[in-house]
């Protein structure tokens, strides 16, 4: 048994979808009555009850249970990660939350006239990169694309990758980095 949290999301979702209680109910392949408990919040469903509902609304247990407050994570900035080079030219701030299984978003700056080589993440994972300020010179597998403020591109995470900043002010960018 589960602690019944999901009935008011089950209704609000429901709701928004324009779907009556028998046709859920027929989606998720369980009683009207049941489906009607359930959002009444009377008793506890167990767990199976609650998956095929949130199947059927094509969405997850947790969002059906998590309370509407635990939905949004804030961090604090003076609890995200830095990073840096050797050398001291490339600086990240990781922006992206510390539980994320997949995604690692942060921003960087890059000192004048210097590179910074990227780490090859696995196979299969895929990099984004937007200027915020100034420009990059990314090189991805031996080949060479210029970038300015307001730019982005998209490349093969696992791949050799080097960022370099031809200019003489400092460049500033995000990366987000998604792994399969």
């Amino acid at each position: 048994m589960i602690t019944n949290l999901a009935g008011t999301q089950i209704r609000a979702i429901r709701a928004t979808r324009n779907l009556t209680q028998q046709q859920l109910a027929d989606l998720a392949k369980i009683p009207r009555a049941t489906l009607a408990s359930v959002e009444r919040d009377d008793g506890n469903p167990s767990l199976a009850v609650v998956f095929k509902i949130a199947l059927a609304l094509g969405t997850t247990v947790d969002e059906l249970i998590i309370e509407e407050h635990q939905r949004v994570q804030t961090i604090n900035k003076c609890d995200m990660p830095t990073t840096q080079s050797e050398d001291g030219t490339y600086h990240a701030i990781i922006v992206s939350p510390p539980d994320s299984k997949h995604l690692l978003q942060l921003i960087f700056t890059l000192d004048p006239e210097s590179a910074y080589e990227g780490k090859p993440h696995p196979p299969g994972s895929e990099e984004y990169l937007h200027i915020l300020n100034g420009e990059v010179i990314i090189e991805v597998a031996g080949e060479n694309m210029h970038l300015k403020k307001g730019d982005s591109a998209r490349f093969g995470g696992n791949v050799h990758h080097i960022y370099r900043n031809p200019t003489k002010s400092a460049v500033m960018g995000l990366v987000t980095i998604l792994e399969k």
